[in-house]
């Protein structure tokens, strides 16, 4: 029944290996995590890049694993001759066997299940073959109910995420012919690094856009990611009647990134009332259109009604949405500092003294802060100077630090201050992840 598919789908059996495109720094972690039973997920926005980390994956198997070809199933269920069958998972059983019977495979079976999320009950065929045969799952999807705790209480703990974010600097780097090996290349190549970094910022990291000169093109295609997630994913799946309003509402939050907001006072702005807000807000979140971050704080009760700050998945995304890049490049430089904190995996709150001074991150490790960032474009005016360095080391008192990192645009430095040691660090080294903790 599927076997045209399957073969069309699986081009690895019998011919070369597959392009691979710039090495993803998610590999990494996959490799770690094929050396044990538990099923990988791959969860990111839309066009992140997860397609070409899972061939990635497979060329790993087959060059460096000595997997035999035909012992790795690959099934996009995004494809339309399975996509028609998505309410009944017993047609994704079927399919199983339809592979079997096609190529007998002996020894443990890797099985590629791209877009999962499309086949409703896709857990109950994963879960069933987990516990009966010799066979290592690893399914992509788009959404974070990949990560829900339903997933996770129907697997029993057995699933290990791999988020998959757009390009980071330095894979954004590698796109665009420059492949930094060391600290040495990385300081020989700064020049051309601070020019790709401006590039970075108002392009984002999104791969298909990167080969795209900064141009009405490269904006439209931008603007139609987040068109295609909106009306194609978000609406559909929550049943939302006006989808306009869920655009109306994720243009202006991506028009207003790194900034506070509350429900109560976003509903007025949007024209809906708190419950919508707070239920799109969730959407956005499940698809990695939008985060959200929580003040720092004890009590569960403050967070709770504190006002959060909002950062998109990708700054080329928010600036061809919302606002325009030499207007707002502190927001923006902010909200990649964001991102590339997600990567390496923080728990991440923003911080206020307590006499009301703000700091950007208090980044924390299992609920310990290890480290407090401040972002700013430019500590030119002894104002905003005063102003930064005042924040953060009143936040260092309070937090028992005795250093913390303040991200520019390109000043660099180190300054000590009432026993405290800061590092003023150029964004494009941060990013890079030269000077961080």
């Amino acid at each position: 029944m599927f076997e045209s598919v399957i073969v069309d789908q699986n081009t690895h059996w019998d011919g070369p290996l597959y392009s691979e495109g710039v090495p993803r720094e998610a590999l990494a972690k996959v490799k770690e995590y094929l050396d044990v039973p538990h099923i990988i997920a791959l969860v990111g926005v839309r066009r992140s890049g997860k397609s070409t980390l899972v061939r990635q994956v497979i060329n790993h198997l087959i060059r460096d694993k000595g997997v035999q070809p035909r012992n790795i199933l690959f099934l996009n269920l995004e494809n339309p001759q399975f996509s028609r069958y998505r309410n009944d998972v017993s047609y994704l059983e079927r399919a199983y066997e339809d592979y079997l019977k096609l190529v007998a495979p002996q020894g443990t079976v890797y099985c590629f299940l791209d877009e999962v999320h499309f086949f409703t009950e896709w857990q109950v065929f994963v879960k069933a073959r987990y516990e009966t045969q010799q066979i290592k799952f690893i399914v992509t999807g788009s959404n974070s109910h990949l990560l829900s705790s339903e997933f996770i209480t129907l697997l029993s703990g057995r699933a290990l995420p791999v988020e998959v974010y757009p390009f980071s600097f330095a894979e954004y780097a590698c796109a665009n012919g420059l492949e930094l090996a060391d600290a040495v290349a990385v300081t020989r190549e700064r020049n051309r690094l601070r020019n790709l970094f401006d590039g970075y910022l108002c392009q984002g990291g999104f791969p298909e856009t990167t080969s795209i000169k900064l141009s009405a093109t490269q904006k439209e295609v931008l603007v139609m990611y987040a068109r295609n997630i909106l009306y194609q994913d978000i609406a559909p799946r929550f049943a939302i009647k006006k989808a306009v309003e869920l655009e109306n509402m994720f243009f202006y939050l991506a028009s207003n990134i790194s900034s506070l907001y509350s429900f109560n006072k976003l509903a007025p702005l949007v024209g809906l009332n708190d419950k919508t807000v707070k239920e799109y807000m969730g959407y956005f979140s499940d698809a990695y259109l939008l985060f959200t971050l929580d003040l720092f704080a004890f009590s569960v009760k403050e967070q709770i009604k504190s006002p959060k700050k909002i950062y998109a998945i990708d700054t080329g995304m928010a600036g061809a949405v919302g606002f325009s890049f030499s207007e707002n490049r502190g927001h923006l430089l902010e909200n990649m500092v964001y991102l590339e904190l997600k990567r390496r995996g923080y728990e991440l709150h923003y911080y206020k003294t307590a006499n009301g001074h703000e700091v950007d991150f208090a980044c924390s490790r299992k609920g310990k802060i290890t480290n407090l960032v401040q972002v700013v474009l430019d500590l030119g005016d002894d104002r905003t100077r005063n102003r930064e360095l005042r924040a953060l080391v009143k936040a260092l008192d309070e937090t028992g630090l005795k250093s913390g990192e303040i991200v520019t645009y390109e000043e660099e430095g180190e300054l000590s201050i009432d026993d405290k040691h800061i590092r003023l660090i150029p964004a494009f080294q941060y990013l890079l992840n030269m000077g961080a903790e």
